[in-house]
């Protein structure tokens, strides 16, 4: 018994974590040092994706509603492929106070002035892919649109 406890405690002080100088910094409390050393060990974003209008894809939020399976017909129920978009203001790249006005304008009641977001919400197709692709399409004709507009009402 006391070969078997030596032989894993020998295994088990071979055994060196990935993570030990990140911890033995924590022990140091070098707190900046080892922030740097997880800063410089994440790679920077490449290539992240957009849509047409400039948007990154993931400043997007996307919700849906999930449903337990049914035993009855139609098996289905009614805003299972129901999905709604989320955005900031901020992150919308409208410029000029005038893109702002007529994006306003466009999107009416589906911007909250409190929260300074949109939601726009689609249950058209019935699958949950196509009314994600057609909240992105939306998003991307109201934008360019805001700025259309603004760029024509200007000259």
């Amino acid at each position: 018994m006391t070969q078997a406890s030596s032989s894993s405690a020998s295994s088990s002080s071979s055994y060196v974590s990935p993570y030990k100088d990140i911890f033995e910094m924590m022990k140091d409390s070098h707190k900046s040092s080892a922030s740097t050393f997880v800063a410089s060990a994440n790679l920077p974003p490449q290539n992240i994706p957009k849509l047409q209008c400039g948007i990154p894809e993931t400043v997007l939020k996307f919700r849906t509603t999930c449903y337990d399976r049914l035993m009855l017909s139609p098996y289905v129920q009614p805003s299972e492929y129901k999905v709604i978009l989320q955005v900031k203001m901020r992150h919308l790249p409208l410029e000029s106070d005038a893109e702002k006005e007529i994006f306003y304008q466009i999107v009416g009641t589906r911007f909250n002035h409190e929260l300074q977001e949109l939601k726009l919400t689609s249950n058209q197709f019935a699958s949950r892919i196509e009314n994600k692709r057609h909240l992105c399409w939306m998003l991307d004709r109201i934008v360019m649109g805001a700025k259309n507009l603004a760029r024509d009402s200007a000259s």
